[in-house]
């Protein structure tokens, strides 16, 4: 039998057992109040942000702690103030380029507010999403940043809604580019597509393109339903095929294309539901041979990285993420405080116009 009182100084078994012997021992308010002579209820006071102390007595336990490099316990500090200053974020797909630059906004919004988020990444999947919600209520987050999901369906399961219902009574939750009109939320921030998309086709038609096809998007989301609404009121009765709702992704805007070739009669330009559906047609139409902007004008929406290294460049509509993410975060601290808030706020969208749009030719 192998003896481990017979390991040599340098086995693996000492290595740990000399560690755990000169760890060093965590650093206490009872050493606080010592180093800084002051009473270690003075020093309980100072860390739970009571403005009575004295401001000496303040600066003499401040230097004590950085000169003991003294962390707080964050644990303690939740359970005294009721605040963990921890916000949970649920969103659909973190690699979506839209997802992935409005979750950046909020992250560095938050932290220069002195909270860090929690992300739940859903992956588009409904079970996750349900047990995010549940997950992150339990982990005692201030509030909830609700971005894409439920925030986004046309129609929710009243399973769902109960669920919901349930959560916000918990805690306050701002959506973003979504809304839950049937649950108590704080407030839905969310960007004028509507106005994007309008601006995006008067742009189109002020080129002369008095024949646009809408290819990409998903008939169960609100902001397809919301986007297809606006281009119908220029076009209430477009040709057949020219109305691709085929998806959301680069794969999306190719498989819209091939649709919309086979139509009878072809449009001089496309508005495509995002950038990637967007990044899709270019690929499709630079295998037919066909030249954009020269025989087809091509629009994204979003305005993410993608955008501008294609070819050419796509002209689009920007969220104004920072404005979005800066508004919601105010919101949601708002509710966090048990303040007022507004129910919606709007935010203004922004035409970019780059190459992939050219005068329709004569």
């Amino acid at each position: 039998m192998f003896d481990c009182a017979a390991q040599s100084p340098y086995s693996l078994g000492n290595r740990f057992l000399k560690g755990a012997l000169i760890r060093k021992k965590a650093t206490t308010i009872y050493d606080i109040a010592r180093q800084a002579q002051v009473s270690v209820s003075t020093v309980s006071r100072v860390l739970n942000g009571n403005s009575a102390v004295n401001a000496e007595l303040r600066v003499r336990v401040e230097a004590a702690m950085h000169d003991l490099r003294f962390r707080p316990n964050r644990v303690a500090q939740t359970l005294f103030h009721h605040r963990s200053h921890t916000l949970g974020c649920v969103l659909p797909d973190i690699v979506s380029p839209f997802f992935a630059q409005l979750f950046l906004e909020l992250e560095v919004g938050a932290f220069e507010r002195g909270y860090t988020i929690i992300l739940g990444n859903t992956v588009s999947t409904p079970a996750l999403e349900r047990t995010y919600l549940q997950t992150l209520a339990e982990r005692q987050v201030d509030g909830l940043l609700y971005l894409g999901g439920l925030t986004n369906a046309l129609e929710v399961a009243p399973e769902d809604l109960a669920l919901l219902r349930d959560l916000a009574e918990r805690l306050p939750i701002v959506t973003v580019n979504g809304d839950l009109p049937e649950v108590g939320i704080v407030t839905s921030v969310r960007s004028d597509e509507a106005g994007g998309m309008r601006a995006l086709l008067s742009h189109l038609r002020a080129q002369g393109h008095t024949e646009v096809a809408f290819l990409g998007g998903q008939a169960d989301v609100t902001s397809t339903a919301e986007k297809l609404q606006v281009y119908r009121e220029l076009w209430p009765a477009p040709p057949v095929g020219w109305v691709q709702l085929t998806g959301l992704d680069i794969d999306a805007g190719m498989r819209a294309f091939g649709e919309l070739m086979g139509a009878a009669r072809q449009p001089s330009a496309v508005a495509c539901i995002n950038d990637l559906v967007a990044a899709g047609v270019l690929t499709a139409a630079r295998v037919r041979g066909l030249s954009v902007p020269g025989d087809l004008s091509v629009t994204g929406f979003d305005d993410v990285f993608p955008s501008r290294i294609t070819a050419p460049p796509l002209t689009t509509v920007n969220h104004n993420y920072a404005e979005l993410a800066r508004l919601a975060l105010d919101a949601l601290l708002l509710g966090i405080e048990g303040r007022p808030a507004p129910r919606t706020v709007t935010v203004p969208t922004l035409l970019v116009g780059r190459d992939s749009v050219a005068p329709r030719p004569a």
